[in-house]
């Protein structure tokens, strides 16, 4: 992976990174506070801790350091909870401890947390595709990501309050190369938009980024087109699923390995997953995003139930979804091939056109190549 480039100026960072550390710290005391009905308290917090992000964001010109800038977002709000009763502070009091270590830490070692969360993207995808399908080298290090910003209010095409904008551009080369574009709302980044990044983010490093073909200029598939959007979303989510709990090829993914996180990761993952799918009068493709991961289950259970591939259901299905989408097959071609096994799913009389060659290919007696070709040539 190539270094990110960035348009996000100094004091912006600033806030990013305010944001970013003071919800790690409030995250994991999330069900004791909960527990002690102290709802008002995390309010209190959050409320605070966006309105000195946002001081900053109103100060492009600030002199300040990085460090004394979270030095000084710690002592303001170790001074919002001395104002606070007793009960109240003593609920409070752990996540200024833990945003100190935080703060701590971070001046030790400086990271970017766009960068990290989007580099543990890039590398779960990478070794999926290392372990399933051939990708090139030079794909994965002629890849950008792009961080940028925007000082209003943005959202998700199918989920506003997830406020993050995401898409990948290929190169026009006849080489590999993409631009995975990060745009933040830094006046809007809370827990639940953090809490969705990774599986955002995996959904362009998985479906999108190492598309094929890679021997010549590649074209970016439809907004509706049923493999893209919705069958590679589908493999996306079981990636995230796998990687979040440290299982399958994956290296770490999301803001940090504590327990709350992880459900938080998991709960903003199932409502991202869910989001897509969902019909909306004012989503007009969200039909073929829920066709195409519906789809993709379908294999997925069938896959699971058919001798040959009953012991390995979830690799088989990487396989032959990763092998397809890194193919010299164009987007029309894969959609075919997403809209037949559908129509093979739905009707007994054409269950053969999947299944036949299904178990050829489980046999080792034709390659992922021709299963492909004698489903979409059906």
């Amino acid at each position: 992976m190539t270094s990110p480039a960035s348009d996000i100026p100094p004091h912006v960072h600033y806030a990013i990174i305010g944001r970013f550390l003071g919800f790690q710290a409030l995250a994991p005391h999330l069900p004791t506070i909960a527990l002690n009905g102290s709802r008002d308290t995390v309010a209190r917090l959050t409320q605070r801790l966006c309105w000195l992000t946002n001081e900053i964001l109103d100060d492009p010109d600030t002199t300040r350091t990085l460090g004394e800038f979270l030095r000084s977002l710690v002592s303001r709000l170790d001074d919002e909870v001395h104002g606070l009763n007793d009960e109240a502070q003593s609920v409070a009091q752990p996540v200024i401890e833990e945003l100190i270590r935080l703060v701590a830490e971070f001046e030790a070692a400086p990271y970017d947390p766009l960068k990290k969360l989007t580099d543990a993207a890039a590398k779960a995808a990478a070794e999926y595709y290392k372990t399933f399908a051939a990708v090139p080298d030079e794909l994965w290090q002629s890849t950008l990501p792009r961080f940028s910003w925007v000082n209003g209010l943005i959202g998700l095409s199918f989920v506003s309050a997830i406020h993050v904008q995401l898409w990948t551009e290929f190169g026009n080369y006849d080489y590999p190369t993409a631009r995975v574009m990060v745009k933040i709302a830094p006046r809007e980044l809370d827990l639940d938009t953090i809490a969705a990044l990774p599986r955002s983010l995996l959904h362009e490093y998985v479906a999108h980024v190492p598309q094929g073909p890679h021997s010549e200029r590649r074209l970016h598939p439809d907004t509706n087109d049923i493999f893209a959007e919705g069958w590679m979303d589908y493999i996306a989510h079981l990636i995230f699923k796998e990687a979040i709990k440290r299982q399958g090829p994956s290296l770490e993914i999301g803001v940090s390995p504590h327990l709350t996180w992880i459900d938080l990761h998991e709960q903003a993952a199932e409502r991202f997953f869910n989001a897509r799918r969902a019909f909306s009068d004012s989503d007009r493709t969200a039909a073929a995003r829920y066709l195409g991961a519906a789809t993709a289950r379908q294999l997925h259970v069938l896959l699971g139930r058919l001798t040959a591939t009953a012991g390995n259901p979830d690799e088989c299905l990487y396989r032959l979804s990763l092998d397809l989408n890194v193919s010299r097959l164009g987007n029309a071609a894969r959609e075919r091939f997403a809209a037949n096994v559908h129509l093979s799913m739905k009707r007994a009389s054409r269950s053969d056109v999947v299944i036949a060659p299904l178990r050829e290919w489980a046999a080792g007696n034709i390659s992922s190549e021709k299963f492909f070709e004698r489903v979409i040539s059906y």
